[in-house]
């Protein structure tokens, strides 16, 4: 019980941090540092070295000061990351997103990939606990607030948000392996669809496994296989269909509850 109460005490520090709702520590030097300036100079570091160039210790030589100053403002390196997420996250512009649920959520996806594929750091960063920063919650109440109407239940409408945030983070966790690993692999993402189909012509002739020979027969991995953005796409739109017919099912549900 000590421990659970001690690990909860922990998620309240890091949702104080989070909303900046408390000051630096008592001890040590006051100066110009802030939690912002400290995060702010590691998303730095990262943009240029990836999540594993990030250290207090490198962080602290970049604003010149000991690393145990740090500490004042943040405990330790996992709170950092945690907070160089939410900086870099930053607040969701939807002024010039469609009117329409599907185009609003299709807007939601298009721009979290393209957050992602601008930082790849952030792929890296372990997700420890459900979104608690300011920002995140802002990306959660767009998408929340462009499901009212849809005559989706608020259980649905989370449920949503959730299976689109984690197709998102996994097709950019794929491209930029995919990408990360070309150098070793000498081929691109692009390349990918090709060499695969003929790396896989060469071990399915066996007979264990039809469907597969079908698909690779049937060209599915060629040179004409689609791109990452064209990837992307597809599966979206595939998740918006089904989206839309549970939409159109809720409400046909509801129409037969109405009274006549």
């Amino acid at each position: 019980m000590t421990e659970q109460r001690r690990a909860r005490r922990d998620l309240q520090a890091a949702v104080d941090l989070l909303w900046r709702t408390k000051g630096p520590g008592s001890r040590g030097p006051r100066g110009t540092l802030t939690v912002d300036r400290i995060v702010q100079t590691a998303i730095d570091i990262a943009d240029a070295e990836g999540l594993v160039g990030v250290s207090m210790r490198k962080v602290a030589e970049r604003l010149g000061v000991t690393t145990m100053s740090l500490y004042r403002y943040i405990p330790g390196k996992d709170d950092l990351v945690d907070l160089m997420f939410e900086m870099a996250t930053g607040r969701p512009d939807t002024s010039d997103w469609p009117d329409d649920w599907r185009g609003r959520l299709t807007a939601y996806a298009r721009e979290c990939r393209t957050m992602l594929l601008d930082r790849p750091w952030m792929i890296d960063v372990p997700i420890g606990s459900p979104p608690m920063g300011p920002n995140n919650l802002a990306w959660m109440e767009a998408v929340l607030a462009s499901l009212d109407g849809s005559g989706l239940a608020q259980d649905d409408m989370v449920g949503v948000l959730m299976l689109l945030t984690n197709y998102v983070l996994s097709e950019v966790r794929q491209e930029i392996t995919l990408s990360r690993a070309a150098p070793r692999t000498g081929v691109t993402y692009q390349e990918w669809g090709e060499v695969y189909g003929e790396l896989l012509a060469r071990v399915i002739g066996s007979g264990r496994y039809p469907a597969l020979a079908r698909v690779v027969e049937a060209g599915v991995f060629g040179p004409e296989a689609a791109g990452a953005d064209e990837d992307f796409a597809y599966g979206l739109d595939f998740i918006l269909d089904g989206i839309e017919a549970i939409v159109h099912e809720r409400k046909a549900e509801a129409a037969k509850r109405a009274p006549r």
